[in-house]
């Protein structure tokens, strides 16, 4: 180490090279990809679905949002839209609506659950959810 940053001549790597040439290799490190897989869970407990409740519910801005009791239990995609206006006969109001779908798909690295949002490309990890992989 002293041959690199002494007071004598060096003949090492000069010290802003050896930094570029150390961020660089640990850059690498840091930004290795973990592969995800799609998943599936065994059954959702309450606690479990108020968290994908809740993690959906953030991706649009706080509002409220309902899953199925089974969510995520046999397939690992789910879609949700907006509840459309209805009149007092159950009927749409102005017809047929046009409200778009969502669609969020659960992933697993192996280790922790992951939401996927499939519009943005976003996730978020779900932390008491406990997830399997789909091998459909």
């Amino acid at each position: 180490m002293m041959a690199l940053f002494g007071k004598g001549k060096s003949k090492g790597l000069p010290a802003a090279a050896l930094a570029i040439a150390l961020s660089s290799a640990i850059g690498c490190a840091a930004t290795k990809e973990v592969e995800l897989h799609k998943a599936i869970t065994n059954g959702t407990s309450a606690s479990q679905k108020q968290t994908i409740e809740n993690t959906i519910s953030n991706w649009f801005g706080g509002v409220s949002i309902s899953v199925a009791d089974n969510v995520f239990s046999s397939a690992s995609s789910i879609t949700i839209e907006r509840k459309a206006k209805v009149d007092s006969r159950g009927l749409p109001v102005e017809g047929r609506h046009d409200n778009p779908v969502y669609s969020f798909t659960l992933l697993s690295d192996g280790k922790q659950c992951l939401l996927r949002n499939d519009q943005t490309g976003e996730l978020a990890k779900l932390e008491n959810v406990k997830c399997y992989p789909n091998h459909d």
